[in-house]
């Protein structure tokens, strides 16, 4: 082990120094508590600190306390006093210190505080390994999961395993989003499986990125399509604008990209797609069994956003945002133009769409 001996006496330090050196291990001087406190910062190797508990400027009670402060990182200390009483003794246990040696110096005292500060710190060592090994596996763990729940719902499963992952839900204010590629179904009647599965994960790749680039939680993959949903399960106050970032991302670089490599591989000339938004009321949460559970986002906002979706079908637009998203857009978006009202199944009165300029 590396020791530092510190003591503002030469004749203390060189007798520490020879002693520490005479049980096998590497002494390192210091001449004060700031020196001490340097070497510290200096070289992590070391990993005992036998100190003069009287030092002019920083003395070893100061020192002691700044080494309990390092972060990630355990030091053995020894105080080393005159004082043979309960009291100071006591006292130096409570600043921080480890243990403790009475002037004049006895080297088998010495040695044993030697040996117990080799055990200790190996053990330190040793969880501090196991700790980043836990973070490792916790990170592989919460990855895992990011691929089949939402981010927010993997945290809550790893980090509340304690109570368990519950069924139910919360109300939140949200926008949801659906999306489809049109004319996949007749597509794929063509195409070999392993190249369908190629092309729609492909396309929900490209996908994903815009939704995941404005924070957004995907809810389900459903064959070539996708729910998502923004301000659920956590609060996003600019709900509306994300979603339609994330539409517009879509249509004006992912879509295209997409394109892009269908032509590259030769498998046609790419697609058009359509989405739908919806904001207001959800509910939020895990539904399904004990056994078995997904998270969804629930309500008459979903199955609008749903049916807006499907009604961009036979038009020349590949977005219909309703009117209630438009309401809730913290930023004037600039190319939204309203198309028209529409009647949606379920619903008593019309409702308003908008879609990007130039798609009419």
């Amino acid at each position: 082990m590396r020791v530092l001996c510190a003591s503002d006496s030469p004749t203390w330090r060189l007798l520490l120094e020879r002693s520490v050196e005479a049980l096998g291990h590497e002494p390192v001087t210091a001449e004060d508590g700031m020196e001490a406190w340097k070497l510290l910062q200096e070289d992590e190797a070391i990993d005992v600190c036998v100190t003069d508990r009287q030092m002019p400027g920083m003395d070893g009670d100061e020192l002691c306390r700044k080494i309990r402060e390092l972060d990630g990182r355990y030091v053995y200390v020894v105080l080393l006093t005159a004082q043979d009483t309960s009291e100071e003794v006591i006292d130096g246990m409570e600043i921080g210190a480890d243990d403790y040696l009475i002037k004049p110096l006895d080297q088998v005292a010495l040695a044993t505080r030697l040996i117990a500060a080799e055990r200790v710190t190996a053990l330190h060592r040793q969880i501090a390994e196991q700790q980043a090994e836990i973070e490792r596996l916790y990170g592989k763990l919460k990855d895992a999961f990011k691929r089949f729940v939402p981010e927010s719902v993997a945290d809550q499963i790893i980090t509340r395993s304690d109570e368990g992952v519950k069924l139910g839900g919360i109300s939140r204010t949200a926008t949801v989003m659906f999306t489809d590629l049109r004319g996949f179904t007749q597509f794929s009647e063509h195409m070999e499986p392993e190249q369908v599965i190629d092309v729609v994960n492909r396309y929900l790749g490209e996908m994903s990125e815009a939704i995941l680039a404005e924070e957004g939680t995907i809810v389900a993959y459903m064959g070539d399509g996708i729910m998502a949903v923004f301000g659920a399960p956590l609060e996003q106050p600019d709900h509306a604008d994300r979603a339609l970032r994330a539409a517009r991302a879509m249509l004006d670089t992912h879509l295209p990209r997409f394109s892009e490599w269908m032509k590259e591989n030769e498998l046609g000339e790419g697609f058009r797609m359509g989405i739908g938004l919806n904001s207001g009321s959800v509910v939020s949460g895990n539904v399904g069994s004990e056994k078995r559970l997904e998270y969804t986002a629930l309500g008459d906002t979903t199955n609008t956003a749903a049916r807006l979706e499907g009604m961009t079908k036979g038009t020349p637009h590949q977005l219909y945002c309703a009117q209630t998203t438009h309401d809730m857009l913290v930023e004037d978006p600039g190319d939204l133009v309203f198309v028209d009202e529409v009647d949606i199944r379920g619903r008593d009165q019309p409702l308003g769409v908008w879609s990007f300029a130039g798609e009419d």
